[in-house]
């Protein structure tokens, strides 16, 4: 299982930052915005684009992932959700104008926003294998062969570093014998890893920047989620594949 939550090395940093709280250091994280303070028993708004599975927009709300999760964040602050649909460009110049408190877009830490806002630590690491079906013949190899990958993507990029051929499509696996695919998904379409991991998604939300109370706030309540981030990969095929 390859999902993985915050390092322990975070967790120290986080109950080291707790003690020195409780002391009274005052280099404990501020919110310039006073972002915690505001969203406490108060509107958390929510910026979200489709990016399925992690976000998957709907008609009473936007589903998936980490809606699931904003909305546990949430009810932990008391605070109730305003959600802000939008293209992702739009919605990571209101974040930068702290017009959002969140956002939920299937963000990895390799986001080109990275130095304009604030980026959690990663709450979930997710790999992307070449699955082979079950009529796949025994022993072959993924070089040379046609491999079947969610269209508008950058797995295309990654499958021909294997030195084979990307075949995108709209819907996985397509009914092709080879299809790039998440460690997660692979179990429900029956078909098993081939070769070597093809790349590795780290994800995290996003924060207005230089709101570090707010930032250590989400990255502390991620941290205790990893069971349900689990959950809600493996367990749950409610939500659509990419």
């Amino acid at each position: 299982m390859k999902v993985v939550l915050l390092s322990s090395g975070l967790l120290l940093s986080l109950l080291g930052a707790g003690l020195r709280f409780l002391a009274g250091n005052t280099h404990f994280p501020k919110d310039p915005e006073c972002t915690l303070t505001r969203v406490r028993h108060g509107t958390l708004r929510v910026g979200y684009t489709q990016a399925a599975p992690w976000v998957v927009p709907a008609g009473a709300g936007p589903q998936g992932i980490e809606p699931v999760l904003v909305r546990a964040l949430a009810r932990h602050l008391g605070a109730r959700i305003e959600w802000v649909p939008g293209t992702e460009q739009h919605l990571y110049e209101a974040l930068k104008q702290h017009q959002l408190d969140l956002l939920a877009a299937g963000i990895t830490d390799e986001s080109p926003w990275k130095e304009e806002v604030g980026l959690t630590r990663p709450y979930a690491q997710t790999t992307v294998y070449v699955g082979a079906s079950p009529g796949t013949p025994a022993g072959v190899v993924v070089r040379g062969q046609p491999v079947a990958v969610a269209a508008g993507t950058d797995l295309g990029h990654y499958v021909r570093e294997q030195q084979a051929t990307p075949v995108p499509v709209g819907q996985l696996p397509g009914g092709h014998f080879l299809a790039a695919g998440y460690e997660w998904q692979l179990p429900r379409w029956g078909y098993r890893r081939l070769g070597p991991p093809l790349k590795q998604e780290n994800h995290v939300l996003a924060v207005p920047p230089g709101e570090n109370a707010w930032l250590l706030a989400v990255e502390t309540f991620l941290y205790q989620q990893h069971h349900e981030v689990h959950r809600l990969l493996y367990a749950s095929p409610t939500y659509p594949a990419p």
